[in-house]
C-alpha cells in the first residue's frame, strides 16, 4: 500500500476516525498494531508472518538480555546473529554469489543458476526482498544494542514493542526509530491539538508535492541518462546528477513528510530525517543533515564501537571510511553502492584537514558560505553517478562523459527548464527548514493557509502529476 494513493487515503481516513473514537490509550495501540499488520500484510502476507515472528522473537530475546545476567551476552550474539543473517540471506545473498563468481568464474555462483535451482526445487523464481527489511533490521539491532548496554530503563509491553517496530507511517522508509524516539509518548494519552493538525496536514501537503510533482516528474528525464550515460554528452550527464540530486531528496523527505504529517495527525511524532542538508557547507555537516536517522544510527552502533576518533588520526580516517562504506552497502546489493559509501567515506577523510581553517572563513563572509554550500551540493550529485547507476562501468562511463567533456545528445530545453526549475523548488523546501523556527503558531491565518495549500496541491496533481513510481527508498 503506496502512500500516493486513493487506498491509503481511505485506509487512513477509517484508522484516523476509529482511532480517535477510542477513549483508551491501550485500545488505540492495538487499533495501531492491526492498522500495521494490515498494511504490511497487503503486500505479502507471507512475509508478513516471517516479520511477525521475527518481531515476537526479538522481544523474547531482549527480556532474555535484562533478565537473564548469566547469560546475557549468549542470548545477545544469538539473537544479533539473526537479524543479521535474515538481512543477508534476502537482501545480499545475490551480491555474495555475484563477488564469488567474479572471484572464481564458476558457473555455479551465477544468478540464473541460483534461480533455476529455486524454481525446480521450491516454485520460486528468485529470492524475494522483503518490503523495509534494511529500516526494521536496523531497528530492531539499535532496540537490541541498547538493551544489551542497559540504556533502556522503561519496561515495555510486547504491544508497544510491535508498535514501535511496525508503526505504519514510517515502516517502509523510516525514519530509522530508537527508543527514545517513541516510548516516552506512550505514557501519556495521544492528544490532538491544533499545532498537531496543523503540521500533519502542512507536511503531508508538502510531501505529496515533492513526491507526486517533482521526484516522478523527473525520473522519465534523467533514468534513459544513467542506462546510457555514453549517449549523451558531458553536461547532460551532469545534469541528471543533479536531476537525481534533486530526485532523490523529493522522493525521500517528500515520504518522511507523508510520514511524519500521519503520524501527528495520530498524535504521535517521529524524528525528522531531513535538516535542510542542501545549506550545508561541509561533506561531514551534509551527511549529518540527510537521513539523520541512518547517520546517527551508523555513527552510534558502527563508527564509534570501531574506536571513533578516540585513537589515532589514521585509525579514526580508517573508521570513517569503514563505516560510510559499510553505510553504502546498506542501501543495495551491488556494487556501485559499496563504491559510493567509500567514496563519500574517502571524500570526509580528505575535507578534515581543512574544516577548521575554512569554518571561521564560510561564517563570516557570504560569498565563501555560498561557495561552500555550492560544492558541497555537486560533490553530493557527483556522487549519484554510482548510487543510480546499473553497474559500475556506467558509473565510470558517466564520470568519464562528466570530466572529459564527452559528445552525445543533449536535453532538450523543455528537460533543461524541468531539472533548473525544480532544482530552485527544493532549495527553497530546504530554505522554509532553514528558517522555521521563525514561524509562529497562528490558528486562524494557519488553516486559511492549509485550506488554499489544499487546492493548490489538488490543482497541481490532477494537472501535472505523471504515473506514480515506487518511493526510492522501498527497494532498500
Amino acid at each position: 500500500m503506496r502512500f500516493i494513493t486513493f487506498g491509503y487515503l481511505i485506509f487512513f481516513v477509517l484508522v484516523f476516525v476509529l482511532y480517535w473514537q477510542l477513549k483508551n490509550k491501550h485500545h488505540k495501540l492495538l487499533l495501531i498494531a492491526f492498522a500495521s499488520s494490515l498494511f504490511y500484510a497487503s503486500w505479502s502476507i507471507p512475509f508478513f508472518i516471517h516479520f511477525a515472528f521475527l518481531i515476537l522473537l526479538n522481544y523474547f530475546f531482549s527480556l532474555r538480555i535484562r533478565t537473564n545476567t548469566n547469560h546475557k551476552k549468549i542470548y545477545f550474539i544469538t539473537i544479533v546473529l539473526i537479524d543479521i543473517f535474515n538481512l543477508i540471506f534476502f537482501k545480499y545473498f545475490y551480491l555474495l554469489f555475484q563477488f564469488l563468481y567474479d572471484l572464481t568464474k564458476i558457473e555455479l555462483f551465477q544468478k540464473q543458476v541460483l534461480n533455476s535451482f529455486l524454481f525446480e526445487h521450491f516454485y520460486q523464481e528468485s529470492i524475494v526482498l522483503p518490503l523495509a527489511i534494511s529500516f526494521y533490521t536496523f531497528q530492531l539491532l539499535a532496540y537490541i544494542i541498547d538493551c544489551y548496554n542497559e540504556k533502556i530503563q522503561r519496561r515495555d509491553s510486547l504491544l508497544e514493542f510491535y508498535v514501535f517496530i511496525l508503526f505504519f507511517p514510517q515502516l517502509v522508509a523510516g525514519p530509522i526509530m530508537r527508543h527514545s524516539d517513541f516510548f516516552f509518548q506512550l505514557d501519556s494519552e495521544p492528544r490532538l491539538t491544533h499545532e498537531k493538525v496543523i503540521k500533519g496536514y502542512f507536511l503531508i501537503l508538502m510531501g505529496l508535492i515533492k513526491k507526486a510533482f517533482i521526484a516522478d516528474n523527473l525520473t522519465n528525464t534523467i533514468q534513459p541518462v544513467f542506462l546510457n550515460p555514453l549517449e549523451y554528452n558531458g553536461f547532460t550527464n551532469f545534469l541528471s546528477a543533479v536531476g537525481y540530486a534533486v530526485r532523490v531528496y523529493a522522493d525521500f523527505s517528500g515520504y518522511t513528510d507523508i510520514a511524519r504529517g500521519s503520524a501527528y495527525l495520530l498524535g504521535l511524532h517521529i524524528p525528522e530525517n531531513f535538516d535542510s542538508p542542501f545549506f550545508s557547507t561541509t561533506i561531514s555537516e551534509f551527511w549529518r543533515r540527510w537521513h539523520v536517522t541512518l547517520s546517527s544510527w551508523l555513527r552510534d552502533y558502527i563508527y564509534i564501537p570501531l574506536g571513533g576518533n578516540r585513537i589515532s588520526e589514521f585509525r579514526t580516517n580508517i573508521n570513517l571510511i569503514v563505516t560510510f562504506t559499510l553505510g553504502g552497502l546498506w542501501h543495495g546489493a551491488n556494487y556501485t553502492y559499496i563504491v559510493w559509501g567509500f567514496f563519500y567515506g574517502v571524500l570526509l577523510v580528505l575535507e578534515k584537514p581543512f574544516l577548521k581553517s575554512f569554518q571561521n572563513i564560510i561564517n563570516k563572509h557570504i560569498f565563501f558560505k555560498f561557495l561552500a554550500i555550492l560544492y558541497t551540493f555537486l560533490f553530493f550529485s557527483i556522487g549519484f553517478c554510482f548510487f543510480n547507476a546499473p553497474n559500475i562501468l556506467n558509473s565510470f562511463y558517466m564520470l568519464k562523459q562528466i570530466f572529459l567533456g564527452g559528445v552525445g545528445n543533449s536535453f532538450h530545453k523543455d528537460q533543461l527548464i524541468q531539472i533548473l526549475g525544480f532544482l530552485v523548488i527544493v532549495f527553497g523546501f530546504n530554505y522554509l527548514q532553514y528558517i522555521r523556527n521563525k514561524f509562529i503558531l497562528n490558528i486562524k491565518r494557519d488553516y486559511f493557509i492549509l485550506f488554499l495549500l489544499g487546492l493548490f496541491v489538488i490543482w497541481l496533481l490532477g494537472n501535472y502529476s505523471p504515473q506514480t513510481q515506487s518511493f526510492i527508498y522501498f527497494q532498500f
